[in-house]
This record gives C-alpha cells, sequence and structure tokens, in this order.
C-alpha cells in the first residue's frame, strides 16, 4: 500500500494548502545546541534553563516538554548525543513507550502511520555507514531506555524501527534567516506528500507561536501497489487513522512546517514536493533517492525520453582529442570517469576554500578549470591514450556551484580584511558572477518552473552583490558624486514592476499581478540593463567576457585570456571610469534583482520569509 496526499479542491499557484503542523519529533543540530532551545527551536534568551551539558531550553514549559528525553542524557550514559538524527530517535521513542498499547514485540512496518523502511535499510552490507549507524544507535538507544525505565525487553527491533523512520522522514528545518539549524518528523499530513524531480508544492517553517489561520486543503489516498487502485476499505482504515494523527496533539512545541502551492494544483491531483536538490542531473538525483529512501523516482521529468532540456543542460560535456589538433568535439570517451574527476577537482577548490580560508586559491582553480577547460588523459581502444580536454556546458551543475563559490570568494577579497576599504576588481567580479548564477539559473527556471526556489535565492544573491557594489563609492571614477550611496525612490522609468512589488512588501501584502505578466516584465527590464552594463561588470573575468549577457548560455565560441591578468599595472586590473548615471542605472538593476527575487520567494513561502527578511536588511544597509 503506498500513500500520497491529493488536493480537495482546485488550488491556483502561491497559496497554503496545511494549517501549521507541529513535529512528532524534533532535535537541533550540535552546533546550535548552545544557542537555542532544544525544544521549540527559538534562539535562547541571555537567562536560560539547562538540564544537562548539551540541552537548554527557553522556559519552564519548553524544559518540561522534553522533562524525558532531557533525563536521559543528564546520566551521561548516551554516547550518540551530539547527532541530531539519534536524538530525534530518541525522543520519537519516548512518545511510543508513553503509550503502552502503542507498540508491540514486532515493529508494525508504520509507526505514528509513518513508514519506517527498517526491512530496506537493515538489507544492507553489514560495512554500510548506513547499516552500522543504524545497528549502533539503536544499541545506544536501548541502553539509554534500560537505564532510564522499568523497561525490560532486550530486543532492539523498535529501536532500529524508530531510527530508520527518523531517517526515512525526517527533513532539515530552517530558521528565521534561512540557516539550517535541525530536523524534525512531521505529521502523516507532511510525510504523505510524495516525491517529485518537477513538485508542484514546497514548504516553510513557522514558530509555535505564530497565529496563522489556514485549513486544511488535501486529503490522504492509498494506493494498492498490485491494482494500483485505491481500496474502499483500506481508505476507510487510512482516513479514520488520519483523522486521529491530525487532532492528538503529539507533542506540541517545535517548529511547525506548512505546504505551500508553487503550480496550480487541480481537485484530487496528487500533491508533491522535492525530496532533494533539483538542480542535480538525473543520474545524481536517482543516486541520492535510491540510497536515502531506497525507491527510484519515476515521476514525469526523470521519465522523460530523450531527457529533459534541464537534465540535458545539467550534465552537456564537450570532449577534444588535444593530439588530433581538431576542435571537433568527440563522444568516444568515459563520461562518468571524466565528470567524477572534475567534480573532485572543483570540490577540494571549493572546500579548501570553506575549510581554511583560501580564496585566493579557490577563484585562482576555479578560473583555470572556466577559461582553459580541464584536461584528462583517458584509456582508448586498444592500448592507447588520449589526452582530452574537457569543457562544461555554462549551465552545467558543477558550473553553477563554482559560480556561487567565486561569487563568494571574490567577495571575500574585495574586502582584504578591512571592512572600509573595498578593492573594486574583485567587488565588480564577485557581482559579475553573482548576476551571471542567477541569469543560469533563471534559463533553467524557465523550461523547469518547480526551481522556483532557487531562481528566487540566486536573484537576491545577485540583487545584494550590485548593491555592495554601487554602495562603496571609493569603487567609482572621478565623474561620480562621493555620497555614500546614490539610493533615493526606489523606482523603474521603464517597468511598473519595481513600484508594485516595493508598495506590497512594505504593506505585507499580496502583489495584484499575473505571474507571467510580473516575471517577463521585471526579467525584460534586468536584460535590458545587464546588456549595457555586462561588458563592464565582466572587465575582468576571461570566462564571463565571452558571453554577451548574463542571459547568453550558449556554448562560448573563444575565450581569450590577458597574459599580464595577475600584473596589477595591466590596463585591465583597473576599473573603468563612469558616470553617476551609470551608476544610478547599476543600483536600479540591484533592486530589479533584489525584487524580483522577493516575489518569486513569496510564491514559494509567503511574505514573511526568511528571504524577505533578508532584502529588508539589504534595504537597510543601502540607507
Amino acid at each position: 500500500m503506498e500513500m500520497e496526499m491529493r488536493a480537495m479542491e482546485d488550488i491556483e499557484m502561491a497559496e497554503d494548502i496545511t494549517p501549521p503542523l507541529p513535529p512528532l519529533t524534533a532535535a537541533l543540530h550540535d552546533a546550535f545546541l548552545l544557542t537555542h532551545c532544544s525544544s521549540c527551536f527559538s534562539p535562547l534568551p541571555n537567562s536560560s534553563i539547562s538540564h544537562s551539558n548539551l540541552l537548554r531550553y527557553c522556559s519552564p514549559i519548553c524544559s518540561h516538554s522534553d522533562s524525558l528525553t532531557a533525563a536521559v542524557f543528564s546520566t551521561g550514559q548516551f554516547p550518540f548525543s551530539d547527532t541530531s538524527d539519534l536524538r530525534a530517535s530518541l525522543r520519537l521513542l519516548h512518545l511510543l513507550l508513553s503509550d503502552p498499547s502503542a507498540w508491540r514485540s514486532a515493529p508494525p512496518e508504520r509507526i505514528f502511520g509513518l513508514l519506517t523502511n527498517r526491512e530496506k535499510l537493515m538489507l544492507a552490507d553489514d560495512d554500510s555507514e548506513v547499516f552500522v549507524k543504524i545497528r549502533e544507535g539503536s544499541d545506544a538507544m536501548a541502553a539509554s531506555r534500560r537505564t532510564n525505565s522499568a523497561d525490560i525487553r532486550y530486543d532492539n527491533a523498535l529501536e532500529e524501527a524508530i531510527l530508520c523512520l527518523v531517517l526515512t522522514n525526517a527533513v532539515e528545518v530552517q530558521d528565521s534567516v534561512g540557516r539550517t539549524i535541525g530536523i524534525a518528523v512531521y505529521h502523516p499530513t507532511f510525510c504523505w506528500i510524495n516525491h517529485s524531480c518537477s513538485p508542484n508544492a514546497c514548504y516553510r517553517f513557522e514558530t509555535p507561536s505564530d497565529s496563522i489561520k489556514t485549513r486544511l486543503r488535501i486529503s490522504p489516498f492509498c494506493t494498492d501497489i498490485g491494482t494500483g487502485e485505491g481500496s474502499c476499505s483500506q481508505m476507510s482504515t487510512v482516513r479514520r487513522n488520519f483523522s486521529h494523527f491530525i487532532t492528538k496533539d503529539f507533542q506540541g512545541y517545535g517548529p511547525r512546517v506548512m505546504v505551500r502551492s508553487i503550480k496550480s494544483i487541480r481537485n484530487g491531483e496528487a500533491v508533491t514536493i522535492a525530496y532533494c536538490d533539483l538542480l542535480q542531473p538525473k543520474a545524481m538525483r536517482q543516486s541520492e533517492l535510491r540510497s536515502r529512501y531506497k525507491f527510484v523516482c519515476s515521476c514525469q521529468r526523470c521519465s522523460a525520453k530523450p531527457p529533459t532540456y534541464v537534465d540535458h543542460a545539467l550534465q552537456e560535456i564537450s570532449a577534444v582529442n588535444v593530439e588530433l589538433l581538431d576542435s571537433t568535439s568527440i563522444s568516444n570517451f568515459d563520461y562518468d570517469t571524466a565528470i567524477a574527476r572534475i567534480d573532485d577537482y572543483v570540490n577540494n577548490a571549493i572546500a579548501e576554500y570553506l575549510s581554511i580560508g583560501s580564496s585566493e586559491s579557490c577563484c585562482e582553480k576555479l578560473q583555470n578549470l572556466l577559461t582553459l577547460g580541464f584536461y584528462d588523459e583517458q584509456a582508448e581502444d586498444g592500448d592507447g591514450k588520449q589526452l582530452l580536454n574537457l569543457r562544461l556546458h555554462p549551465v552545467h551543475f558543477l558550473l553553477l556551484n563554482a559560480y556561487t563559490a567565486l561569487a563568494s570568494a571574490y567577495k571575500v577579497r574585495s574586502w582584504n580584511g578591512d571592512e572600509n576599504q573595498c578593492n573594486a576588481t574583485m567587488s565588480k567580479t564577485s557581482a559579475a558572477y553573482s548576476l551571471f548564477l542567477a541569469g543560469a539559473t533563471h534559463h533553467l527556471f524557465l523550461s523547469e518552473p518547480s526551481l522556483i526556489a532557487s531562481a528566487a535565492n540566486c536573484w537576491v544573491v545577485a540583487g545584494e552583490s550590485l548593491l555592495i557594489l554601487v554602495k562603496h563609492s571609493s569603487l567609482w571614477g572621478s565623474n561620480t558624486s562621493k555620497s555614500s550611496s546614490p539610493m533615493g525612490e526606489i523606482t523603474c522609468l521603464n517597468c511598473s514592476w519595481v513600484d508594485k512589488f516595493n508598495t506590497s512588501r512594505i504593506h505585507g501584502r499580496s502583489i495584484e499581478a499575473d505571474f507571467r505578466e510580473f516575471s517577463i516584465g521585471i526579467s525584460n527590464c534586468i536584460a535590458n540593463i545587464s546588456q549595457k552594463y555586462w561588458s563592464f561588470l565582466a572587465h575582468e573575468c576571461s570566462y564571463l567576457k565571452a558571453f554577451t549577457d548574463p542571459f547568453d548560455f550558449s556554448w562560448p565560441k573563444t575565450i581569450t585570456t590577458c597574459s599580464n591578468y595577475r600584473d596589477r599595472s595591466c590596463d585591465c586590473s583597473k576599473i573603468q571610469d563612469v558616470s553617476d548615471q551609470d551608476r544610478q542605472s547599476i543600483f536600479e538593476l540591484g533592486i530589479h534583482c533584489l525584487f524580483y527575487g522577493g516575489y518569486l520567494a513569496s510564491i514559494c513561502y509567503g511574505h514573511h520569509s526568511h528571504l524577505a527578511s533578508q532584502i529588508q536588511c539589504i534595504l537597510h544597509d543601502m540607507n
């Protein structure tokens, strides 16, 4: 029997379709145990309540709600206490054992209506990471249970089932600024929503204090795996149990989750969300879903033959045999080996930057990949070898990661350790890569609308980078004024969309505009300004200069590098002299990007999302 949730009525885009749903269990990640309440996930006040060296609470109510779990940690006998999925499992185990009639000697396939996946997860090889984690984690949970209760069972099957349930059903929880701070397992209302690589819904998190009145607009439906049809007898049982799950207040604390439509959903249509990163190519998505959830995705995007444009572009690669002195791309090479080696190269450069702060080395390595390609020696038919020059499509998933890292690394380098001295070249290049990444994600979003959340985030980051460039007047030539910011009225003479979004943002209400009209209108305005100033923004970057604008994602014909690009005396290291009007135009470009991202975010998350807060902070800093 397979479960899914279906719409009970026609649902338009950008509508909440569930009330705030409390978690069955939740646990903070290690890094936030000392700064956030272990029960409700709220930031801790100066005076907090502590039950152990790890667990802290914001109030007596939260402390009491988690007293059983705190008692276990206070014994010091739980060796995995710093692992969020094990702490969440222990809380769920206490909840289950609080009702003796709720469990039996052999754990059922579903607990609290949620699939445990125990049989599939425990079929793994004995030395697999997941298998070992479940086995050792269940042993630790059983040991803590026997120490802190009168339960004398010595079979760990229930602990295994609970831990498997958490590993299968938990989602990562973000706070109000978008940081991932923990995990949570929710009601079947949420967990019965199935995955799709082209979903029609997404979700957001709300704090327990939020008073949001939204009725439930979806209902459960079960499908018999053998016949593919719903059984009336099964459905009556499912709906009866479902009603119990909805009305029972399992814990009452922790971050609530709400589901929201990102496409129109017809009455009776299945509601779907994404369980993985949708900006991965099909093979990577399938591998992740099979490894973690033990199923093979057969959604419309994964089943498309030939592959969709997005999946084709995310993995497109050009290979040239260097020794043939012919620029014609060849196909007789080992694609998987090539991608694995380039993936290692990119990940190592990014890891070096993130772990030891080597931003200059990261920029040099990734820039070399973009401008020179990747050289790889592979076995040829027979005993010989061929030296290949590999180049990735401009929207290849590895290059999207590279653009993200380069935008961040150049931003770090632009300050040189002094927040009052900003390097012009580095700041421009950071803004250029941010804008190019936004354009690339937008390009994919036009073919796959479910990428709307990724597009929203990239446009906000691009807007912020451009506004940082504009704000610091030391970057600009003698033809500009020395005011700290050109920011005046936030308006646009060429379109009305900026005014409409700004008005809705200030008053906290929905924007009254057709989605297609708004998207086309504001993106056209972004494209027009970008085309005028792209050569200025990309002036110091050989790779980006090969594209006519940040909306051009054809294969670059030639990439020329300046032989003196490391020489500070070279003209290409100096900023071009521009006027106040040019600076104002780049400011307007930044505002358009920022507001377009904000509009897309409002579709996904409503008007009080972490991106809305980020936009407010950016505008406040500009003032």
